[in-house]
């Protein structure tokens, strides 16, 4: 499994991909913005792609729209510090399989994440 992590904060995203691949298997590619992101997803397959919220130029839910108007149907996981309800109802709307702030104990926030991760390939795949 390979997943797509994207951020601005570059020492969250390096937190991010050390978690996810010592602690829980999970391999991953990070990028710095959403534009970015959509160049690797236009060369490259994911089986996830997690995403902040709160970047410059291109939000986390725009970053959303686009791949889905894209047709791309990657699952996508918004995981955000941001933490209002009309932002999850908007990502959800706009085809997010999963919703998580980033808030709390790191261990806990990331074991939660690979959990949904997990999910969305499965569900994704057809099981």
């Amino acid at each position: 499994m390979k997943i797509l992590l994207v951020d601005d904060d570059p020492l969250f995203l390096e937190l991010s991909k050390t978690f996810l691949e010592v602690f829980h298997d999970i391999t991953s590619d990070t990028v710095d913005s959403a534009r970015e992101a959509l160049q690797r997803l236009e060369k490259n397959s994911y089986d996830v792609v997690v995403s902040d919220y709160d970047m410059p130029l291109m939000d986390g839910i725009t970053l959303l729209k686009t791949i889905r108007d894209k047709r791309i149907d990657t699952p996508f996981i918004l995981f955000t510090g941001v933490g209002r309800d009309e932002l999850m109802d908007q990502a959800i709307e706009n085809g997010a399989n999963s919703f998580i702030q980033k808030i709390g104990d790191p261990k806990a926030q990331y074991s939660e994440l690979s959990k949904r991760i997990w999910q969305a390939v499965s569900s994704n795949a057809g099981y």
